[in-house]
This record gives C-alpha cells, sequence and structure tokens, in this order.
C-alpha cells in the first residue's frame, strides 16, 4: 500500500551531462502530472510520459529537471540569413525617412531570434537517454518513499479498524434490546394514537412484527463486518487500492447513517457516535492512498 505523497531527488554525472531530477507527489483524485524541463529538453516530456504513468497510478506528482553540461559551449547558433534582414530592413527604414539610424552591432545582436538554441540529434539522444536513467531511479526512490508513508497510513488505518471493529461487536450484542425497545414503543404509539379504534389483535401482532423486522439493526452491522473485513484485505495488497477503499468507507459511512436512523436505546446511540468520528477519520487518511 502506497501514499499518494512522496518526495524524491536524485543528481548523477551520465557521460560528461550532470543532470538532476525532483519528484513531489501529493494527493490527488486522478494522476496529474506537471513536468518542469529546460524549454532545449521539452520534447523530453511527452517521452518520459509512459514511464511515469507505468510506475504511478494516482497523484498530483511534479517533476522537475536540471540538465548541464558542456554541449552548452556550441548551444547558441546564430541565424545569419534572419541577421542579414534585419541589417536589410533597417537600411530601408534610414532610406525611407531620410535619417541615419546608426545601427551598430550590439544593436543588432540584441535581437532575440538571431539567436537560437540547437542540438543536433545524436547529442540530444545521448542526452535523453542519461535522462530517462535518472528519471527511472528518482521514481523508484520516490516510490520506496510513497511506501514508508504508506506503511505509516496502514498502521493508523489498522488501529481504527480495530476499534471500528469492536464497537460493531458491542452494537451487535444490542441487537436484541433495540428490537425490544422499538417494539414497545410501537405498541405504546398504537395504544396512544388508536386506542378507540377497534382492530383485530392477530393483525396488529403482525404488522408490529414486519415494521420491526424493517428497523432490525443486524442487517447494517453484518454488512459493516463485511467492508471491514475486505478492507483488511486490499490493506494486504501491493496494487493501487485507494480509490475501491474510498467507495468502501462511503458505503460504510451510508450503512452507520442508517444505523443511527433505526437506533432506539441510548447505547447504540452512543456506539453510531464513535464509529461516525472514527469512520471520519479513516476517510480523510484514505484520501492519501494511490
Amino acid at each position: 500500500m502506497k501514499s499518494m505523497t512522496g518526495y524524491a531527488k536524485i543528481s548523477k554525472n551520465i557521460n560528461d551531462v550532470f543532470y538532476t531530477v525532483e519528484i513531489k507527489g501529493v494527493n490527488h483524485k486522478y494522476l496529474n502530472i506537471s513536468f518542469f524541463l529546460p524549454y532545449l529538453f521539452s520534447s523530453f516530456e511527452a517521452r518520459s510520459l509512459p514511464t511515469v504513468q507505468s510506475e504511478i497510478k494516482r497523484g498530483s506528482i511534479s517533476i522537475k529537471t536540471d540538465i548541464r553540461g558542456n554541449f552548452e559551449s556550441d548551444l547558441i547558433v546564430p541565424d545569419l540569413e534572419l541577421a542579414k534582414s534585419y541589417f536589410r530592413a533597417f537600411k530601408e527604414i534610414e532610406r525611407e525617412i531620410g535619417v541615419e539610424l546608426r545601427l551598430d552591432l550590439g544593436q543588432l545582436l540584441e535581437i532575440k531570434d538571431i539567436f537560437k538554441m540547437s542540438l543536433d540529434i545524436q547529442t540530444e539522444e545521448k542526452i535523453w537517454e542519461g535522462f530517462r536513467t535518472v528519471l527511472v531511479e528518482t521514481i523508484a526512490a520516490y516510490n520506496k518513499s510513497r511506501e514508508t508513508e504508506g506503511e505509516k497510513l496502514k498502521a493508523y488505518l489498522e488501529d481504527k479498524i480495530a476499534s471500528l471493529d469492536e464497537i460493531m461487536k458491542q452494537m451487535s450484542a444490542y441487537e436484541s434490546q433495540n428490537r425490544e425497545k422499538y417494539k414497545e414503543m410501537l405498541l405504546q404509539s398504537l395504544k396512544d394514537n388508536f386506542s378507540e379504534i377497534q382492530m383485530d389483535p392477530q393483525r396488529i401482532e403482525q404488522e408490529v412484527i414486519m415494521t420491526i423486522q424493517r428497523a432490525d439493526i443486524g442487517e447494517e452491522i453484518s454488512r459493516v463486518f463485511a467492508h471491514i473485513s475486505r478492507t483488511r484485505d486490499l490493506m494486504k495488497s501491493s496494487e493501487d487500492v485507494g480509490s475501491e477503499m474510498d467507495f468502501i468507507f462511503q458505503e460504510i459511512s451510508r450503512e452507520i447513517n442508517t444505523l443511527s436512523a433505526k437506533s432506539k436505546i441510548p447505547e447504540v446511540l452512543n456506539l453510531v457516535v464513535e464509529s461516525k468520528t472514527i469512520v471520519k477519520k479513516l476517510r480523510e487518511q484514505i484520501q492519501n492512498i494511490e
């Protein structure tokens, strides 16, 4: 089980090119990847995506990269034809307005379009291979940090789930008492509101039994136990289980809300309040699981 929160940074020199790759991740419903690459290597983003997506399934991921090396000494290439065009255009303006603009070389060099950064294909491929190596290593370190965080989360979840399991067992012990209290309340209500109406006692008994069955808390408790069992199985898995666990605890929350509506004795109501508090904490922490 992995957390979506993690961090890793690796710097490495490969064939006289110095790479730094930093990965940060926080929780997110889907996989959202943001690359920060030097402009010259912007094409590396699309080439890197399959590698990242194969190892990271969910989270908001920031990948920052710095690439330095002796290739930078031959990086800037002048566009001589463009420079000539600028020069001719200035001269034409001078002739047209009859004023000498006194264009010098320094002014011409300030025009950014005249200079371009360019790498030959072989050099770019060599740098890409080095970058991919460092990226893979950084992803591995990032996943290791997420596993460490995941173990902490797992311990927290196990503790809270054990508490929830114990509460459900206590609640189950009050099942018959809660049912009898409901029956008592229902019969009292019939007596208070329909005492003057002649009704078949046998029919009344049948209706009371059917109503009590609908108000029984046993089904909800059983479903919560089943959800707890499934959650424990998921926590043993090495796959991404966050989405399913989130769904399971939504279902547990619904079952507990139903228990709240069906609870007729203080003991069960108190346990419902305790279970709601635990489930709220669990749902908050599950948002951090991949």
